[in-house]
């Protein structure tokens, strides 16, 4: 068990079905900003793709899970909307 004052106490613990610990991240802020965009997911649409085209990066698709609470990521369903924080949020926030 991870205590109070642990480096790890606010970090994002994942476990499985069992409740195997399966790692851990820091969480990251997404409080929504001014500078977030919106996208309507259409057919198609995969969150590595929209990584690439809107961060600059395909392998930042876990920032816009984070930020629009996506817990399976690969059922993107058409008609959804998707917040996103900025390419320059990303670099200088969340990825320092």
């Amino acid at each position: 068990m991870i205590g109070r004052d642990s480096r790890y106490a606010r970090c994002l613990l994942y476990r499985d079905s069992d409740g195997t610990s399966l790692g851990m991240r820091q969480r990251i802020d997404t409080t929504p900003r001014h500078d977030d965009r919106l996208h309507t997911v259409v057919e198609g649409d995969r969150l590595d793709l929209l990584a690439h085209r809107y961060l600059g990066d395909a392998r930042l698709w876990w920032i816009i899970c984070d930020y629009n609470d996506l817990f399976f990521p690969l059922a993107l369903e058409p008609g959804l909307a998707l917040r996103i924080p900025s390419r320059e949020h990303v670099q200088m926030r969340l990825l320092d």
